[in-house]
């Protein structure tokens, strides 16, 4: 944050109306001014905090990873094939609300301005890191227990989140939420098929 001070009450609140505002107004026309009006609390106190859209964004950005690395860590799946089902399912969740859906919308258009503002850059590269470590991570598990056939576990991890990656992409793009589900389908079918050891199996 641009203020160490900030407390966790403050900051909640600003990450809030961060996402209506983005929800809203979509990422080109979200500003400080739009976040503001969202703002339960003063609008001094968002203006001391920040100074520019940018700024304020990369933070939001920031906070949503640290939420994501806390959902990712409280999976408790059933075994590791569950396991990468669950990761998938919390990038591509079943039955998008169409908030959520505009919102992420709105994050692509955030991830379309990577390459020219270095903060969002860094924040999507850090986002993709934690994912692909995750996928490899609960892959290589499935090989150690016999679950998985002895597949390059990175490999595996760049396709699937290539997959859900395309997903999100198209189905914003398209307006067409249905190809959320769509590729998790085939995400779960392309596990079961070149990921999950079938050897013991009866012919």
């Amino acid at each position: 944050m641009s203020d160490t001070g900030q407390d966790d009450d403050t900051t909640a609140a600003i990450m809030e109306a961060t996402y209506r505002a983005l929800c809203d107004h979509g990422y080109p026309d979200t500003s400080i001014s739009t976040i503001a009006d969202e703002f339960d609390k003063s609008r001094s106190l968002l203006y001391y905090h920040y100074e520019d859209k940018d700024e304020l964004l990369a933070d939001f950005l920031r906070y949503l990873l640290d939420q994501l690395e806390a959902d990712l860590e409280a999976i408790d799946a059933d075994g590791p094939e569950e396991e990468v089902l669950a990761i998938v399912e919390r990038l591509l969740p079943p039955d998008i609300e169409a908030e959520r859906f505009r919102f992420q919308r709105a994050l692509l258009g955030m991830r379309s301005q990577a390459p020219h503002v270095d903060a969002y850059r860094e924040q999507f590269a850090r986002s993709d890191t934690l994912i692909l470590a995750e996928l490899t991570d609960a892959v290589e598990r499935g090989i150690d227990a016999g679950t998985f056939r002895p597949v390059d576990a990175d490999e595996v991890a760049q396709f699937v989140y290539a997959t859900v990656s395309g997903a999100l992409q198209r189905s914003v793009t398209l307006d067409d939420p249905e190809i959320i589900e769509h590729h998790r389908t085939l995400i779960e079918s392309y596990l079961q098929s070149q990921v999950v050891d079938r050897t013991d199996e009866p012919s």
